[in-house]
């Protein structure tokens, strides 16, 4: 009895240990699996081309298991320099003279899987902004904003418009071949025809695609006018942040987004656009789902001091007519996205008068971005002083320079509605993209490409 008791005890140690050891093993496959599949990702997420500023360096996140290495190492060009921390590794990247260097992302450092260029760019500087500016545009054609019903003669309600298929959003270019610039072109055209109840051919913009309706104007009861019951908008004014300017080219970008029209949501296709000197009034403070506001006062009779050329999802840009240069604002040089970083950084705003001030901020989240978008990085108003102020970021402090590290690294372009204290910014380089300054054209200029 005693032995058949002894032997079933080994029996449980022996599967007790057993046991143990399968759920190591299987840890350890586990584990090894997780960290082979996120050195693949790694790999594959890789980019292909790295841009580097002369004169400043960048960090480089790779692993034990690859690492980059460059084909001819050239110091004239590059330094490269492997460190490594407890759980992973990194390469120090710094820009000594402007070119290009090929490389290649080995791994163990000795089988090439990815080819990789470094390109060293021109330090580009730009003067940080923050200005409180006015803007005035005007759209391509007259934006259709709403639709309504007609009160006819006869005593019934039509709407022509909304029969005809109109949307809105729509962009009207002309009317039976005329070009329409103004909301009153549409009025006098229709009411100065011979044959006013004849229908009229609107050619009419509608995302990418020009369209032609048709639509049969009815006579108004309530004004003895012929309408085709459409509520349109030509122009849009507003006050918002400039970003920065280059003091070579007179180039400035502001805002950090677009301008929507505030009732279709539509982004306005513009036909011209200027900006003025602002004065900041007075502050709507932010509070939680309640967005604040700078109330900015600029008047129409002033010479506008700089042009839009153009309105895209990414902010305005245009030309810069004429401009007093602030002594004590110094052209910076700009940070590319791979050196923006989560941490302190501040951001440059005008929040009463004509005063331009800085803000300690804080960036809580990077987005790394293949492509342009407004939303690159989570930022947070950590200045009590500002928090004072505004309560957070509110509408008009869109375009105002974020700083971090003495570089221009982009742009504040939303709040979060919950919560003011907080919002989004964009990387400098999609708004440099969008005002035709582009780094990496002027790289290969230097490099005779």
């Amino acid at each position: 009895m005693k032995d058949r008791l002894f032997w079933g005890n080994r029996r449980v140690m022996l599967l007790h240990k057993k046991s143990g050891k399968s759920i190591i093993l299987y840890v350890t496959i586990f584990a090894v699996i997780f960290i082979f599949a996120n050195c693949i990702a790694a790999i594959f997420s890789f980019p292909e081309e790295i841009n580097v500023i002369q004169g400043q360096s960048t960090k480089l996140n790779d692993s034990f298991i690859f690492s980059l290495v460059l084909d001819n190492n050239n110091q004239n060009h590059i330094d490269l320099k492997n460190a490594s921390e407890v759980m992973s590794s990194f390469t120090m990247i710094y820009g000594n003279n402007q070119g290009k260097i090929n490389g290649k992302v080995k791994l163990f450092n000795l089988l090439p899987i990815k080819n990789v260029a470094l390109n060293v760019m021109p330090d580009l500087k730009l003067i940080p902004s923050g200005e409180a500016i006015g803007v005035k545009i005007e759209a391509k054609g007259v934006l259709v904003v709403g639709m309504s019903s007609i009160s006819t003669q006869n005593g019934k309600k039509h709407s022509p418009a909304a029969d005809a298929g109109f949307e809105i959003g729509d962009t009207i270019l002309q009317i039976d071949n005329n070009p329409i610039e103004k909301e009153r072109d549409i009025t006098q055209y229709l009411n100065t025809r011979k044959e006013k109840e004849k229908p009229v051919k609107v050619l009419i913009k509608r995302g990418d695609n020009k369209i032609e309706l048709n639509v049969v104007p009815v006579l108004s009861e309530d004004d003895g006018m012929y309408k085709i019951g459409l509520w349109v908008r030509d122009s849009i004014a507003g006050v918002g942040t400039m970003t920065f300017y280059d003091p070579k080219s007179k180039a400035f970008g502001a805002l950090g987004h677009g301008i929507t029209d505030i009732d279709s949501g539509m982004l306005v296709d513009i036909n011209k656009g200027s900006i003025l000197k602002s004065t900041v009034a007075s502050v709507q403070k932010a509070r939680k789902t309640i967005p604040g506001e700078i109330v900015g006062l600029f008047y129409d009779g002033d010479d506008p001091y700089g042009s839009v050329d153009k309105n895209t999802a990414y902010g305005i840009y245009g030309k810069l007519n004429r401009y007093k240069q602030d002594k004590n604002i110094k052209p910076i040089s700009i940070g590319l996205s791979h050196q923006v970083k989560e941490g302190p950084a501040k951001i440059l705003t005008t929040i009463e008068g004509s005063q331009i001030e800085e803000y300690d901020i804080e960036i809580q989240k990077v987005n790394h971005q293949n492509s342009s978008s407004s939303k690159s990085m989570l930022i947070k108003i950590t200045d009590p002083r500002l928090l004072e102020k505004t309560g957070g970021i509110v509408q008009g402090m869109s375009g105002s320079p974020i700083i971090q590290d003495d570089r221009l690294i982009g742009a504040v372009t939303h709040v979060l509605i919950n919560d003011p204290s907080k919002g989004y910014g964009i990387f400098i380089e999609w708004m440099l993209k969008e005002a035709e300054i582009d780094i990496i054209s002027s790289y290969k200029a230097v490099a005779g490409q």
